[in-house]
């Protein structure tokens, strides 16, 4: 119940966005436990540029979205929602252009558990992050690491890791 109502609240939020500005990322992925994952989200570029030199330039966009946690031994899937805020430096290159980003996020669990690991709390941290590379003005492919941990706040703290691969588009 509670999972529905942050996944409306989620959605509005992000509809609240011109949607030309947004983009989607869609990531099957793996946990650090070997259960999978399916994740999708969109972003909402910053449109700001800093420390803009010959190398390249630092910007950042808003990430909002759901996960699809396999079940693991205790015996039901899970799902998340999440917001973060990120931060990618973009490198300037001819062609495909290559790209890190990291991020620091909250993430909202259907339970306190996800696969084999016990997270303590339903409220999680999200520390983010990936290599890419731009493919097009509107395409890209990232290598990404999220861990979602309570940060010690409740007992246990396992945490966990997704590692995923993501394609996005712009729109």
């Amino acid at each position: 119940m509670h999972i529905r109502l942050i996944s409306i609240l989620v959605l509005t939020a992000s509809l609240a966005f011109p949607l030309r500005a947004a983009e989607l990322m869609l990531a099957p992925g793996i946990t650090s436990e070997g259960e999978t994952t399916a994740n999708i989200s969109l972003a909402f570029d910053w449109n700001q540029r800093w420390f803009e030199s010959e190398t390249g330039h630092l910007g950042g966009y808003w990430n909002v979205a759901y996960t699809w946690w396999e079940a693991g031994r205790f015996g039901s899937d899970e799902h998340s929602v999440s917001f973060s805020p990120v931060l990618i430096y973009r490198f300037n290159t001819d062609g495909w252009q290559p790209f890190v980003e990291g991020g620091i996020g909250a993430a909202y669990f259907s339970d306190d558990h996800v696969g084999d690991r016990r997270l303590g709390s339903q409220a999680q941290f999200e520390d983010r992050f990936a290599v890419g590379v731009q493919l097009s003005e509107r395409d890209a492919l990232r290598l990404r690491v999220i861990h979602y941990s309570n940060a010690g706040l409740e007992d246990p703290n396992q945490g966990i890791n997704s590692w995923s691969i993501v394609y996005s588009r712009k729109f």
